[in-house]
């Protein structure tokens, strides 16, 4: 997996590139079984160029016919866990999953109806990174980084 980088989330190239069966041999390293729902997961998850959420993969037509919404949740709660995928959102009725291969995107999320939006700026706190690792003596220092607001829609919604 690539080192932690910082990137226009328009010129990103890694995020596309993780072959499959390096997701997976990720996935059995952390002790997770391979499954087919796992399989048709990290397909989708994959595929994607933002984060999505779990009404997005439950809809999927390769996962809606394999599993529940239930079972899902707790497979994505797993690769939370063991740290192969990221959540993002305010609350688990708007999260959103992605990869984490290694590297991060920053994003901004809205309060009001949980969407997601990645940002395409550099990352602010690359430089606290290593400032965080001269202190510390920490290696491989990275973080987490999400904003909170409230989308165009919701705020056109609430000026009507």
């Amino acid at each position: 997996m690539a080192r932690n980088h910082h990137h226009s989330a328009n010129s990103c190239k890694i995020c596309a590139e993780e072959p499959l069966d390096e997701l997976l041999a990720a996935c059995r390293a952390a002790g997770l079984r391979r499954t087919h729902l796992l399989l048709r997961v990290l397909e989708v998850l994959q595929r994607q160029t933002a984060p999505v959420s779990i009404r997005e993969l439950s809809t999927t037509r390769s996962i809606r016919d394999d599993c529940d919404p239930a079972t899902l949740y707790r497979l994505l709660q797993r690769l939370e866990t063991k740290g192969l995928v990221r959540r993002i959102g305010l609350h688990e009725r708007a999260a959103h999953y992605t990869l984490r291969r290694g590297h991060h995107h920053d994003y901004v999320v809205c309060r009001e109806c949980g969407d997601v939006a990645l940002l395409d700026m550099a990352c602010p706190a690359q430089k606290l990174e290593r400032e965080v690792s001269r202190s510390t003596g920490f290696k491989n220092v990275d973080h987490e980084l999400q904003f909170y607001g409230v989308c165009p829609k919701c705020g056109k919604k609430a000026r009507n």
